[in-house]
C-alpha cells in the first residue's frame, strides 16, 4: 500500500497541472470578464485542491495541518474575490445584452 502512495500523488499532480492548463485557456480564449471570470475562479479550486490532497498523501502532520487551512482559505476566499471583481466590472462597464433591461428616468411613469 506505501507503494502505491506516490503514484497516487503523481496522479493527483499531473491531474491539478492539466486542470489549471485548461484554465489557463479558458482565460485566454474567452470573450469577455464573466466568463474568464468562471474560467480561473472554478480552477483556482479545483486545480489547487488535488495538489494539496497530494501534499496531505505525505502523512506529516505540520503538512496536513497546513494543507487543510490552505484549502480552506482558498474555498473561502475565491468566491468572494470573484463577485466583487464581478460586480466591479459590472458597475464600471455593464454587458450590453443587459442594458437594454435597465429602465431609464425617462421610461418610468
Amino acid at each position: 500500500m506505501n507503494a502505491l502512495i506516490p503514484w497516487l500523488a503523481d496522479v493527483l499532480i499531473f491531474g491539478a497541472l492539466v486542470m489549471l492548463t485548461v484554465a489557463l485557456y479558458g482565460v485566454l480564449r474567452m470573450p469577455d470578464i464573466y466568463t474568464r471570470l468562471h474560467a480561473s475562479s472554478k480552477t483556482a479550486v479545483f486545480g489547487v485542491a488535488p495538489l494539496l490532497v497530494a501534499l496531505m498523501l505525505s502523512g506529516e502532520a505540520s503538512f496536513i495541518s497546513r494543507a487543510v487551512l490552505i484549502g480552506a482559505f482558498i474555498l473561502i476566499t475565491t468566491p468572494v474575490a470573484a463577485h466583487a471583481i464581478a460586480r466591479a466590472a459590472y458597475e464600471t462597464d455593464p454587458p450590453k445584452h443587459i442594458e437594454r433591461w435597465i429602465v431609464s428616468d425617462h421610461d418610468r411613469p
